[in-house]
C-alpha cells in the first residue's frame, strides 16, 4: 500500500509535465507558424484554453477542471510572453483573466449548442485583447485605430477557429475518459 500514493504523485507529475509540454509547444507554434501575413496570428492558445474551460465545466468536478484549466492559461500565456518577446506575465493574465471570466460566467450554461462556444470566445477575445492592450502598448491607446486594426481581425480569427477546436476538443476529451 506504500507504493500506491508515491506512484499517484508520480503519474500526476508526468501527466501535468505533457501539459505543460504540449502548450509549450501549441504557444510557439502560434508565434511561428501560424502567423498571418496581414501582421496578428491564430490565437490558438486562447482558443483552446476557453473551449477546454467550457468543456471543463460539464466535468464530474468543474472545480478541479477549472482549476486544471488555469494552469493551461498560465502556462500557455508564459510561453506566449517568452515566445513573442512581450512583457512577462501579460499573455498569462490576459489568458487567466479570460479564463476565469468565461468560466464564472458559462457555470450553468452547456456548451453543447455552438453559440455558447462563440458567444464565450467572444467574450474571452475582448478580455485578452484589451488586457494585452493595456499591458503591452507604451503611452495612450488610440482606441479607434487600435479596434480596427487589432481588436477586430483577432475576434473574427478566433471565433472563425473556435467551433472546429471546440469540437476536436470535445471528441478527443470524451473519447479519453
Amino acid at each position: 500500500m506504500g507504493d500506491s500514493q508515491p506512484r499517484r504523485l508520480e503519474e500526476r507529475l508526468a501527466h501535468e509535465a505533457v501539459r505543460l509540454l504540449a502548450l509549450m509547444a501549441l504557444a510557439i507554434s502560434q508565434v511561428t507558424l501560424f502567423a498571418i501575413p496581414l501582421g496578428f496570428t491564430v490565437p490558438l492558445v486562447l482558443v483552446v484554453v476557453i473551449c477546454k474551460t467550457l468543456l471543463g465545466i460539464e466535468a464530474a468536478s468543474p472545480d478541479i477542471e477549472l482549476s486544471r484549466t488555469l494552469r493551461w492559461a498560465l502556462y500557455g500565456g508564459l510561453t506566449l510572453d517568452v515566445a513573442a518577446g512581450t512583457p512577462l506575465g501579460a499573455h498569462a493574465l490576459a489568458l487567466l483573466l479570460a479564463v476565469f471570466v468565461v468560466a464564472v460566467a458559462t457555470r450553468r450554461l452547456h456548451a453543447e449548442r455552438p453559440f455558447i462556444p462563440l458567444l464565450a470566445m467572444l467574450v474571452a477575445a475582448l478580455i485578452y485583447e484589451i488586457t494585452l492592450a493595456l499591458l503591452t502598448q507604451p503611452g495612450q491607446i488610440e482606441w479607434r485605430s487600435y479596434t480596427q486594426m487589432v481588436l477586430l481581425p483577432a475576434l473574427l480569427v478566433a471565433l472563425i477557429s473556435t467551433l472546429p477546436i471546440f469540437f476536436l476538443l470535445r471528441r478527443l476529451f470524451r473519447n479519453h475518459q
